[in-house]
């Protein structure tokens, strides 16, 4: 097959493309420029957003050429500005805790991207990332299912569950079955230099106060007693369940419980706070056969999270109510919650 591979300097995607091409396939590398090279908001760290993407551009190149393959690189800074920055910007000025790998996957790597490859005029059978997940066709629902990685520590496929079928249709994961440390040895099998190069860096590293023109302060009050406890420097420097950097010194731990954007209040409290039974998520997206009836699923209300089993009922308005079968703790507004049976992707949403 003809097989392109997003490409971002990392180990994962640098042993994909190498191993395809081993297979006898015809295989090109690309990768995503993400910053204009205007916005100053841009972090000065390694990210994949800012000046260091001339690096991994730089970077990706030399590996294809190790390799033997063509690559290129696509600028999508545009689309990226308008789905993903502004997107995570007004969550943030919101109160709410946005997913922006999330919504980078879905709307520009395997959307953005997509396009600007076929208006480059090259053409291909398959997309091919380094991500830990896998997908396969259900002949009986005629859809094509998202899989959770065999290796459940690395597993991406809650980063992945807004793809929709088309998208899946063009996907292949070919380190679904794989731990890190055999696709670094496979890296090392092949002599190639990313073989115990460190992970890459979350899109923003970090330094997501950037985003903003100016801090604006407000009160940081106890849940319970409505006490004022100090001054927080603007409710996007906090996010649901944060304990560490508050500022604060009180008798017990201080967990962040509530952003409030109409008042500009952090609320903390204890830990008994962070306990959630109930929550509904709305802009369910569905990979397996949507479902009209109630059932049960491990959902997971964050990547780090190994899962809670609950009772979930389908909603008007492509919405769901999920009741958990038992307590479980950091649910923050704008995060997502995907559902899973087994190994398999059945659906997520978003938490409102």
């Amino acid at each position: 097959m003809k097989i392109a591979v997003g490409m971002s300097s990392g180990v994962d995607s640098t042993t994909t493309a190498k191993l395809l091409k081993e297979q006898g396939h015809e295989v090109f590398g690309v990768t995503m420029m993400l910053w204009d090279g205007k916005d100053e908001r841009a972090p000065i760290s390694g990210s994949c957003y800012g000046p260091y993407q001339e690096k991994v551009v730089e970077d990706c190149k030399r590996y294809a050429n190790d390799i033997g393959i063509e690559h290129y690189a696509f600028n999508v800074s545009g689309d990226f500005q308008k789905k993903v920055i502004d997107y995570v910007a007004k969550s943030y000025k919101l109160g709410l805790t946005p997913n922006p790998c999330i919504m980078c996957n879905s709307q520009i790597k395997f959307l953005a991207l997509f396009k600007a490859i076929y208006d480059s005029g090259l053409e291909f059978d398959k997309f091919a990332t380094g991500h830990y997940a896998g997908v396969k066709y259900d002949e009986k629902t005629n859809r094509h299912l998202l899989l959770r990685a065999k290796n459940l520590a690395k597993d991406q496929s809650y980063f992945l569950y807004r793809l929709n079928q088309e998208q899946l249709s063009k996907i292949m994961f070919p380190m679904y079955e794989n731990t890190k440390e055999m696709t670094r040895q496979i890296a090392r099998d092949f002599s190639l230099e990313v073989a115990d190069k460190s992970d890459s860096q979350d899109f923003f590293a970090g330094e997501y106060h950037r985003l903003f023109d100016a801090d604006k302060e407000g009160q940081i009050i106890h849940i319970d007693t409505n006490e004022v406890l100090g001054t927080h420097k603007g409710i996007w420097h906090y996010t649901v369940g944060q304990r560490k950097g508050l500022g604060i010194a009180y008798k017990e731990p201080l967990f962040i419980i509530e952003l409030n954007s109409d008042t500009n209040t952090v609320y903390v409290g204890g830990k008994e706070h962070l306990s959630i039974q109930t929550i509904e998520i709305e802009n369910v997206n569905w990979i397996a056969e949507p479902k009209q009836n109630e059932f049960e699923a491990l959902v997971k209300t964050r990547s780090a999270h190994k899962g809670t089993m609950a009772r979930i009922t389908p909603l008007e308005d492509n919405r769901m109510k999920i009741e958990f079968l038992e307590p479980t703790s950091i649910v923050a507004k704008g995060q997502s919650c995907v559902c899973y049976d087994g190994d398999i992707t059945l659906c997520g949403g978003i938490v409102f």
